[in-house]
């Protein structure tokens, strides 16, 4: 067993592990696609209702400021972008609980030039497992690491 931060690689998981380690993932992708497909408000569902997301400059807490952000990013149109997450690395840190980083690369497209990577971020996510077994964010934090929105 090889630690990688605070992740074991090379082990296996349970049935349980990899299904919540597959949500989690799952609310990762979504969360990409809502934003490039123009519909960022339809986001807000996978946060739990007292969760957090920004980067160093601001942050959100609860869905009741989350949403306004949403709906600017949605009200952008003209913005079209393509998120692209890799090198996830999960954790689950409890029954109803986990945590990934992953990178981001964010491309926007203008449609005059060739794609090119705008930025590379570091995500920072926390999940929680809700009562109906839904598993949210809980917090989502981003570093840029190289270039700007």
């Amino acid at each position: 067993m090889t630690p990688a931060r605070d992740h074991c690689v090379g082990i296996e998981r349970t049935p349980q592990q990899l299904g919540a380690e597959l949500a989690c993932h799952d609310l990762i992708h979504a969360f990409a696609d809502h934003i490039d497909k123009g519909a960022a408000t339809e986001a807000i569902d996978l946060f739990t209702d007292d969760a957090e997301i920004g980067n160093a400059e601001h942050r959100a807490k609860g869905r009741n400021e989350i949403a306004p952000m949403l709906a600017a990013r949605e009200a952008d149109a003209s913005r079209r972008t393509c998120h692209q997450v890799t090198n996830i690395m999960f954790q689950q840190t409890g029954p109803d609980t986990a945590s990934a980083h992953s990178l981001l690369c964010l491309f926007v497209l203008d449609g005059q030039q060739e794609p090119t990577v705008r930025a590379i971020s570091r995500l920072d996510d926390q999940f929680a497992r809700d009562a109906a077994g839904q598993w949210r964010f809980s917090r989502r934090l981003a570093t840029m690491l190289a270039g700007a929105r």
